[in-house]
């Protein structure tokens, strides 16, 4: 593995029902909640999601409007403005599994409830499995405050820089994430990253 980069198996993640129908963004003509096949999707992903990460820390430095964060460079001016006051930032992927996706596509088979349902689980899934990669990494640099995390996409960060973090990551290696040529990644439950770290107010 290259010097610099962590690996963190993050296991199974519990579900959380509410945030499941979160994710599911119901149509106004949708079932009600309670009609919808949601226990048997549930079942049905027990033990699919095995969430994997893996993280790299980098320093930030800026050049005017520029930000050099250290595996690429940007002039998203959302992303300065997250990264206000910050010094460093931990670059990271996370997934939950190619296991993930061929169950939704099984589910894709018997209904589009049910295909919508495990969409909705396998998204309720990876975003948990990056707060518990948060939380951790929180705990890792407890003098440092760390700052809510940011995907490229967001705002006025292009996508294009997900070809930058698949290569900073060494993602296929390491964690089974591969890029389309339309910048979709597989496994589709899959998350990127950037948190900025700064100097902790009191500190």
């Amino acid at each position: 593995m290259q010097e610099g980069l962590h690996l963190e198996e993050l296991g199974e993640i519990p579900f959380d029902e509410k945030e499941i129908l979160r994710y599911a963004m119901l149509p106004s003509f949708a079932p009600k909640p309670e009609e919808l096949p949601l226990q048997e999707c549930l079942k049905a992903a027990k033990g699919a999601a095995q969430c994997r990460a893996v993280w790299r820390r980098y320093p930030l430095v800026r050049d005017g409007n520029t930000l050099d964060l250290g595996f690429a460079k940007t002039d998203s001016r959302d992303l300065r403005q997250h990264l206000e006051g910050c010094d460093e930032i931990l670059l990271f992927a996370c997934t939950a599994g190619a296991e993930t996706d061929r169950r939704i596509a099984r589910a894709k088979l018997l209904s589009p409830a049910r295909g919508l349902l495990m969409h909705a689980i396998g998204a309720q899934q990876v975003e948990g499995g990056c707060d518990r990669l948060c939380a951790r990494l929180a705990q890792q640099f407890p003098d440092r405050q760390l700052t809510d995390r940011f995907s490229p996409g967001y705002g006025d960060l292009t996508l294009e820089m997900q070809r930058d973090v698949m290569a900073a990551l060494d993602c296929g290696r390491t964690v089974g994430i591969t890029l389309t040529d339309s910048l979709l990644m597989t496994p589709s439950k899959s998350v990127t990253a950037i948190i900025g770290m700064k100097e902790r107010e009191g500190a």
